[in-house]
């Protein structure tokens, strides 16, 4: 979302040609709310495949732990339809539900209130069998009242813990009920929402979130260009996600854990002036194939706080389109390869 943070970090270094060629790329989209069905997700993936050039190899949809993931459910038909469509499911999960508490929503998680739901929904995975991403309270680390940030659960010190607790409950619950085949996608948001330039040493800096290896498989961020929306100065795709405001997150996520592949869970641009956008979207999948441990990246491609869709220009739609000419960029997701691409850079 909009702001940021600033701490020193040190760039990794280049990825050598050869090995950069040599790599697949995994690319994905978020489809918007009204494509998020059973009916819609199969003509809107192959409507994105049309305008891109590309079949997405990751489908992100939303979701809560409302939501019943047995094959009969309108859940469960949801993924079910996005495997249909040939793609895997990308799941970002909201920690509430009916009743949830609309404060202290990490303490009630971390006393069990949501054991059942959550071993329920493990189940529903299990019997689906296809490997899951799932992102279990996206952007902890932000400052839009979502339930399960750290600012709504203290807004201090204690908060990171909560999160990294109700985290690895959650995990510990799945893995108790067989779902081996959920592979965990740590997103916070770019930068430091709360307290902008604070750096590592703030209550909410991202690391203070990081439930450890044991509980993640890939890493990342999230992070949208739109001073129209949210104020500020135009940012290039590097400055947003790798600058100065945004404690050089894609770096760091590198030096910090280096043995874990990077996934851009969620990202895009405004339009901005003239041919903006275009050269943005260029920019950024320029920067994200050279990028030593990053391994997929999901657009955001829905027309919400700004148009971030691809068509919201011909030159924008074209431009994206360029980019997925690249043939590094796969239309099926491997989790083998997707999860070795970090070690090997990381050598």
């Amino acid at each position: 979302m909009p702001t940021h943070a600033e701490t020193p970090s040190t760039a990794p270094d280049p990825v050598p040609a050869a090995d950069a060629a040599a790599r697949p790329f995994f690319s994905g989209a978020f489809l918007g709310d009204a494509n998020s069905t059973p009916e819609r997700i199969g003509p809107a993936v192959r409507e994105f495949a049309q305008r891109s050039g590309k079949h997405p190899s990751m489908v992100k949809t939303f979701h809560n732990l409302d939501c019943d993931w047995s094959a009969g459910a309108w859940c469960g038909q949801l993924l079910r339809a996005v495997r249909t469509a040939g793609s895997a499911n990308f799941l970002a999960i909201d920690l509430r539900w009916t009743g949830a508490p609309e404060k202290g929503l990490l303490d009630a998680i971390n006393a069990g209130a949501a054991d059942a739901r959550l071993a329920a929904m493990a189940r529903g995975f299990a019997q689906f069998g296809d490997p899951v991403l799932l992102e279990p309270a996206w952007e902890m680390n932000g400052n839009w009242a979502y339930a399960w940030q750290g600012i709504e659960n203290g807004g201090d010190t204690r908060a990171p813990a909560k999160y990294v607790a109700a985290w690895r409950r959650i995990v510990d619950i799945f893995r108790r009920e067989g779902a081996t085949n959920v592979r965990w996608v740590f997103n916070p948001n770019v930068g430091n929402p709360v307290q902008a330039g604070a750096g590592q040493g703030h209550w909410n800096w991202y690391g203070n979130y990081y439930p450890g290896d044991a509980y993640v498989d890939y890493v990342g961020a999230h992070g949208f260009n739109a001073p129209r929306v949210w104020g500020g100065a135009w940012q290039s795709f590097g400055e947003m996600f790798d600058g100065a405001r945004a404690d050089h997150i894609l770096s760091d996520l590198v030096r910090r854990y280096p043995g874990k592949p990077i996934i851009v869970g969620e990202f895009a641009t405004d339009e901005g002036a003239g041919g903006a956008k275009a050269q943005w979207i260029g920019d950024a999948y320029r920067a994200l194939l050279s990028h030593p441990n990053v391994v997929g990246a999901v657009w955001f491609n829905m027309n919400k706080e700004a148009d971030w869709r691809i068509e919201s220009s011909p030159a924008a739609e074209a431009a994206y389109r360029a980019a997925m000419a690249e043939p590094r960029i796969r239309t099926a997701f491997d989790v083998a390869a997707s999860t070795s691409l970090a070690r090997l850079a990381s050598n």
